[in-house]
């Protein structure tokens, strides 16, 4: 995670503002690196050594692939691509910059390739033997975040508001369902001592500190001091709370080129130069 740094802005609102930008423009090795993260956030490597038997091709290997990702056909489509790139690229930050442990990814839970998973977009706990944060994630993934969304029924807000009302559902959703969904994922494992953490969490909630976060992930020229300064009108309902500003240049392109002829990668790994 070279071609990003963190600064961390003087208050100025109610909730804590972190800025993420890059260092160096993104070469064909994070490129690479985003590709590999996608796909194994689908499924793990070993998942996919065990799935293929050593007679598999190159493309066999590919329309496996090609089945499991979104489809690049329509605008929903490709608006479905970089909503998923988005959280691959939240859940690398949150491990390599707030040293967090990010026990699930909720790409692996996909039965629709072209539908989006819904439920809280990230989450992640302190690294350590017991443990005692709990931390929410709403991660919003936009080219022109300046720009309202939304419809006359339900209202058009910036993506920052839109985030915030996600976010909240977090905030009084009980956290026993989550927990336990990863205690019975453990205990399937057989990882009795993960098994136990999360039964914890599960029968006595009231004893974990809950935090709160947005990520917005947006092209960099488009980004406006509104979006915070909306956030700043609404009722304080979410505390702490902090807002995470990822500023990306040529945020298409970047998107695009990390999706571009993905099922590489896996071929690659699986058969190398084998054909």
């Amino acid at each position: 995670m070279d071609y990003f740094e963190l600064d961390t802005k003087s208050p100025t609102y109610s909730f804590d503002v972190i800025h993420i930008t890059e260092k160096k423009k993104p070469d064909v090795v994070f490129i690479n690196i985003l590709k590999e993260q996608i796909l194994f956030s689908y499924r793990p490597l070993g998942f996919y050594e065990h799935h293929f038997s050593p007679s598999a091709t190159n493309d066999e290997i590919r329309n496996y692939v090609k089945n499991i990702i979104p489809k690049d056909n329509t605008l929903l489509d490709r608006n479905l691509r970089q909503g998923e790139w988005g959280e691959v690229l939240a859940c690398l930050i949150v491990t390599y910059f707030q040293n967090l442990k990010v026990p699930i990814n909720k790409l692996q839970w996909k039965f629709n390739s072209n539908k989006a998973v819904f439920g809280t977009d990230l989450i992640a706990f302190n690294n350590g033997d017991e443990i005692k944060d709990i931390h929410y994630y709403e991660v919003k993934t936009r080219q022109n975040p300046h720009k309202k969304e939304g419809n006359k029924k339900n209202g058009r807000y910036y993506i920052s508001i839109w985030a915030y009302k996600s976010l909240e559902k977090d905030n009084f959703s009980p956290t026993s369902s989550i927990a336990n969904f990863l205690e019975m994922l453990y205990f399937e494992k057989e990882d009795f001592d993960n098994a136990d953490k999360f039964k914890n969490i599960t029968r006595f909630p009231q004893n974990y500190n809950s935090y709160f976060e947005i990520f917005l992930i947006f092209e960099k020229n488009n980004y406006r001091d509104v979006l915070l300064d909306e956030l700043e009108t609404l009722p304080s309902k979410i505390s702490p709370l902090r807002v995470t500003l990822i500023f990306v240049d040529n945020l298409k392109q970047l998107v695009n080129d990390t999706w571009q002829d993905i099922e590489e990668i896996l071929v690659n790994k699986i058969n190398g130069e084998k054909e």
